[in-house]
């Protein structure tokens, strides 16, 4: 419908007139035009951004599960708590989020499809496809594509896909093949090379920032007393003029929390990395040779360094809004690389997941259903090694986003409009669980899925999300599929239409 000319020709007065007032406060001729626009501009949307991190080899659940108050457990019942902590839980894998669980979502009660296999599932963890009896999920042949490169189709972006130490230095076997798109993906093995492509190598980004970012960072510099004048003159003015208002506003309560109108990370100019020019000096002349085996990107002493600098990548590129949709994964299904470095002696996969669990001296098969029915000391070093993941991935990008003001979305978080989705290939290290179930004697166990965000108000958080349980015979008929978590992470990016085998509709518990 045609717009009424009336309001065109308001339109065109109220920019001509945010237009003379912003040059005459000393803005430039394009500042001032831009300026002009957002007056009477509809309200801009904020950009969502989604993040899929692994871990490998599961967890232990006497250490991982989130506490809450006067939990009767009944594995019957699906219900979602809003009162849980996160640090509360013997070693607490889970405890360096606390302090962000608002943003926190606990999903329980999930299983994988083809809930036979065990560390070769991570073929299909992101995609749904298993096996054509449904079982073995461990086809590397069939074509599949995972759920971040169909976000990526639907939204139109490409995928950033990152690895440190993502599979053997030979090449990629199944035990690496966790992202697909038609055929498996090789992980970007280097974080210089993601952010020299990103970035640029010479200080500057290599795509211009949008418009709104650019204005966002115009109007920094506008001191607070024009920014007051400015709204000096927005009253009795249109509907429309007080967008305007509210966006000046949002750049004052920006610069007045940051203490400073200076610093503000506007995309502009080539992020701080220190960690990827460490990984730069350090992998110069990188040699790998025939084998691969002196690669340096592959080699194990390298790996914590690898992670770190990988994770300030993806912090950045999410910031600065330079790749919305971003994969990581570390290490490999069945990596056994020696955690001493994180404080927990013993090679990852072989010795601290397939620790045993043993039963507490008054757990019995019919206590209540509880993960204190577990031996706690008995995996707290592969509890020590798995919390050092949810270590990292806080300190270098979670408390980043957090307090991090979103440059494409005045008055927002980056966090805020961000998804990370934080999953592992099996459940209990030693069970090697793909569905989520009762272990002995009456431990819930959940294959451990995670999501940090708001996605820009699509999801709730904040929730612990519980599904059903039951014994290991009998749970894949009652659990809920992880597909279906995948799909409402589809829908809450905007790609509603995204589709997966083996599901039954999206989590609405989650989607606002």
């Amino acid at each position: 419908m045609p717009k009424n000319v009336f309001v065109a020709r308001a339109g065109r007065r109220i920019e001509r007139r945010v237009f003379l007032k912003a040059l005459a406060l000393g803005a430039s001729v394009p500042v001032a035009a831009r300026l002009a626009r957002v007056a009477t501009a509809a309200p801009s949307v904020a950009p969502k951004r989604i993040f899929i991190f692994y871990t490998p080899h599961g967890t232990a659940p006497e250490h991982y599960a989130p506490k809450i108050p006067n939990d009767n457990y009944d594995p019957t019942k699906a219900v979602t708590f809003n009162q849980f902590d996160l640090d509360q839980t013997n070693v607490s894998i889970l405890g360096p989020l606390q302090p962000y669980k608002q943003w926190v979502n606990v999903y329980q009660g999930f299983q994988y499809p083809g809930a036979a296999a065990t560390h070769e599932g991570i073929v299909n963890c992101l995609s749904g496809l298993t096996n054509s009896d449904g079982t073995g999920a461990t086809d590397t042949t069939t074509a599949r594509t995972t759920i971040d490169q169909l976000i990526g189709k639907a939204l139109n972006v490409k995928p950033l896909i990152l690895g440190a130490c993502s599979h053997q230095p030979y090449g990629l076997d199944n035990h690496g093949m966790l992202f697909w798109n038609g055929t498996p993906i090789d992980p970007q093995k280097s974080p210089v090379a993601a952010a020299d492509a990103l970035f640029g190598g010479s200080g500057t980004v290599t795509t211009a920032p949008s418009a709104d970012v650019q204005l966002h960072s115009d109007l920094l510099a506008f001191t607070a007393s024009e920014i007051q004048t400015m709204r000096g003159t927005l009253t009795g003015l249109t509907r429309e003029q007080t967008k305007l208002d509210t966006y000046l506003s949002s750049i004052q309560s920006l610069q007045a929390s940051s203490g400073s109108m200076t610093g503000q990370n506007s995309c502009s100019s080539k992020p701080s990395l220190p960690t990827v020019e460490m990984v730069r000096s350090l992998s110069a002349g990188n040699n790998p040779g025939p084998s691969g085996a002196n690669d340096y990107f592959y080699q194990e002493a390298n790996f914590p360094l690898l992670l770190q600098a990988q994770l300030e990548v993806v912090a950045q590129a999410l910031i600065c809004n330079a790749a919305p949709i971003i994969g990581l994964m570390p290490m490999y299904a069945t990596c056994d690389f020696d955690f001493s470095f994180a404080g927990a002696p013993g090679s990852h996969h072989s010795t601290l997941s397939h620790t045993g669990y043993q039963a507490s001296p008054s757990a019995q098969y019919n206590s209540p259903i509880s993960v204190n029915n577990l031996l706690a000391t008995v995996r707290t070093p592969f509890a020590t090694a798995q919390k050092w993941f949810t270590t990292q991935l806080v300190n270098k990008v979670v408390s980043l986003l957090a307090s991090t003001d979103d440059p494409a979305a005045p008055g927002t978080k980056v966090l805020d409009n961000t998804i990370i989705f934080w999953m592992t290939e099996v459940g209990d290290g030693q069970d090697h669980n793909r569905v989520s179930e009762i272990l002995y004697p009456q431990v819930p166990d959940s294959v451990p899925l995670v999501t940090i965000g708001g996605g820009a108000g699509a999801l709730k958080t904040g929730l612990v999300v519980r599904y059903p349980i039951d014994v290991s015979s009998k749970a894949a008929g009652v659990n809920r599929m992880v597909p279906d978590l995948l799909i409402t992470l589809a829908k809450a990016m905007g790609a509603g239409a995204v589709t997966l085998p083996h599901t039954t509709g999206v989590v609405s518990e989650v989607l606002a």
